[in-house]
Protein backbone atom coordinates (compact mmCIF):
# COMPACT_ATOMS: atom_id res chain seq x y z
CA UNK A 1 0.00 0.00 0.00
CA UNK A 2 1.42 3.42 -0.95
CA UNK A 3 1.76 6.04 1.73
CA UNK A 4 0.26 9.28 0.38
CA UNK A 5 0.61 11.10 3.70
CA UNK A 6 2.99 14.06 3.61
CA UNK A 7 5.06 14.73 6.67
CA UNK A 8 4.77 18.18 8.26
CA UNK A 9 8.49 18.82 7.82
CA UNK A 10 8.27 18.65 4.03
CA UNK A 11 5.43 21.18 4.04
CA UNK A 12 7.49 23.57 6.18
CA UNK A 13 10.46 23.35 3.84
CA UNK A 14 8.35 24.46 0.87
CA UNK A 15 7.87 28.15 1.59
CA UNK A 16 5.84 29.65 -1.21
CA UNK A 17 5.24 33.36 -1.27
CA UNK A 18 1.73 34.55 -2.02
CA UNK A 19 1.58 37.73 -4.04
CA UNK A 20 -1.32 40.13 -4.41
CA UNK A 21 -2.02 41.88 -7.68
CA UNK A 22 -3.08 45.49 -7.32
CA UNK A 23 -3.53 47.72 -10.35
CA UNK A 24 -1.53 45.32 -12.49
CA UNK A 25 1.41 45.19 -10.10
CA UNK A 26 2.44 42.41 -7.73
CA UNK A 27 3.30 42.86 -4.08
CA UNK A 28 3.73 40.77 -0.96
CA UNK A 29 0.82 41.20 1.48
CA UNK A 30 3.05 42.01 4.46
CA UNK A 31 4.89 44.69 2.48
CA UNK A 32 1.56 46.18 1.44
CA UNK A 33 0.48 46.32 5.08
CA UNK A 34 3.75 47.97 6.14
CA UNK A 35 3.51 50.47 3.27
CA UNK A 36 -0.04 51.42 4.28
CA UNK A 37 0.97 51.77 7.94
CA UNK A 38 4.00 53.89 7.05
CA UNK A 39 1.94 56.12 4.74
CA UNK A 40 -0.90 56.63 7.20
CA UNK A 41 1.49 57.18 10.10
CA UNK A 42 3.62 59.78 8.35
CA UNK A 43 0.67 61.59 6.73
CA UNK A 44 -1.45 61.80 9.87
CA UNK A 45 1.64 62.49 11.94
CA UNK A 46 2.50 65.47 9.74
CA UNK A 47 -1.07 66.74 9.91
CA UNK A 48 -1.21 66.44 13.72
CA UNK A 49 2.21 68.03 14.15
CA UNK A 50 0.96 70.91 12.03
CA UNK A 51 -2.15 71.28 14.22
CA UNK A 52 0.05 71.29 17.31
CA UNK A 53 2.92 73.47 16.09
CA UNK A 54 1.33 76.00 13.73
CA UNK A 55 -1.08 77.88 16.08
CA UNK A 56 1.93 79.69 17.58
CA UNK A 57 3.29 80.64 14.14
CA UNK A 58 0.33 81.13 11.74
CA UNK A 59 -3.04 82.78 12.02
CA UNK A 60 -5.81 80.61 13.42
CA UNK A 61 -7.78 80.58 10.15
CA UNK A 62 -4.79 79.14 8.25
CA UNK A 63 -3.69 76.44 10.73
CA UNK A 64 -5.94 73.74 9.28
CA UNK A 65 -4.84 74.53 5.70
CA UNK A 66 -1.14 74.52 6.55
CA UNK A 67 -1.56 71.35 8.58
CA UNK A 68 -3.24 69.67 5.62
CA UNK A 69 -0.37 70.79 3.41
CA UNK A 70 2.13 69.25 5.84
CA UNK A 71 0.09 66.03 5.81
CA UNK A 72 0.17 65.97 2.00
CA UNK A 73 3.93 66.53 2.03
CA UNK A 74 4.11 63.61 4.48
CA UNK A 75 2.24 61.49 1.94
CA UNK A 76 4.77 62.36 -0.75
CA UNK A 77 7.64 61.62 1.64
CA UNK A 78 6.10 58.26 2.56
CA UNK A 79 5.72 57.44 -1.14
CA UNK A 80 9.44 58.02 -1.68
CA UNK A 81 10.31 56.08 1.48
CA UNK A 82 8.13 53.08 0.54
CA UNK A 83 9.55 53.02 -3.00
CA UNK A 84 13.04 52.78 -1.50
CA UNK A 85 12.10 50.16 1.10
CA UNK A 86 9.95 47.89 -1.06
CA UNK A 87 11.50 47.07 -4.43
CA UNK A 88 9.40 45.78 -7.36
CA UNK A 89 8.83 42.01 -7.53
CA UNK A 90 8.47 41.72 -11.27
CA UNK A 91 11.18 41.00 -13.79
CA UNK A 92 10.90 42.69 -17.15
CA UNK A 93 12.38 40.84 -20.09
CA UNK A 94 12.94 42.72 -23.30
CA UNK A 95 13.29 40.77 -26.48
CA UNK A 96 13.46 41.68 -30.11
CA UNK A 97 10.07 41.77 -31.80
CA UNK A 98 9.82 39.25 -34.59
CA UNK A 99 7.01 38.46 -36.97
CA UNK A 100 6.58 35.06 -35.28
CA UNK A 101 6.17 36.58 -31.83
CA UNK A 102 3.76 39.19 -33.17
CA UNK A 103 1.78 36.48 -34.91
CA UNK A 104 1.48 34.64 -31.59
CA UNK A 105 0.32 37.80 -29.85
CA UNK A 106 -2.34 38.42 -32.50
CA UNK A 107 -3.54 34.83 -32.18
CA UNK A 108 -3.72 35.17 -28.39
CA UNK A 109 -5.71 38.40 -28.70
CA UNK A 110 -7.84 36.95 -31.51
CA UNK A 111 -7.02 39.82 -33.85
CA UNK A 112 -6.41 39.86 -37.58
CA UNK A 113 -2.95 41.34 -38.28
CA UNK A 114 -3.96 42.48 -41.75
CA UNK A 115 -6.85 44.52 -40.36
CA UNK A 116 -4.55 46.05 -37.77
CA UNK A 117 -1.96 46.88 -40.44
CA UNK A 118 -4.66 48.57 -42.53
CA UNK A 119 -5.69 50.70 -39.53
CA UNK A 120 -2.05 51.61 -38.90
CA UNK A 121 -1.45 52.62 -42.50
CA UNK A 122 -4.52 54.87 -42.40
CA UNK A 123 -3.27 56.67 -39.27
CA UNK A 124 -0.06 58.59 -40.03
CA UNK A 125 0.73 59.33 -36.36
CA UNK A 126 0.54 55.68 -35.32
CA UNK A 127 2.47 54.65 -38.41
CA UNK A 128 5.26 57.11 -37.59
CA UNK A 129 5.46 55.91 -33.97
CA UNK A 130 5.64 52.26 -35.03
CA UNK A 131 8.36 53.12 -37.54
CA UNK A 132 10.36 54.86 -34.79
CA UNK A 133 10.06 51.79 -32.55
CA UNK A 134 10.95 49.46 -35.42
CA UNK A 135 7.71 47.49 -35.11
CA UNK A 136 6.21 48.43 -38.44
CA UNK A 137 8.67 46.17 -40.28
CA UNK A 138 7.35 43.20 -38.28
CA UNK A 139 3.80 44.10 -39.33
CA UNK A 140 4.87 44.27 -42.95
CA UNK A 141 6.65 40.91 -42.61
CA UNK A 142 3.39 39.43 -41.28
CA UNK A 143 1.58 40.69 -44.36
CA UNK A 144 4.21 39.12 -46.61
CA UNK A 145 3.92 35.79 -44.74
CA UNK A 146 0.13 35.74 -45.13
CA UNK A 147 0.38 36.46 -48.86
CA UNK A 148 2.45 33.28 -49.33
Amino acid sequence: MADNHKSPTTDLNKKTKTYLEILGDTILPNQLLFAVLISVGISLGGYNIGLWLLPSIASESMVASYSLLIGILGSVFSLVLCSILFKPKRILVEEETSSESMKQVFEDLQLDPLEELELIENDPITKKELEEFGVLNSFLALREEQKK
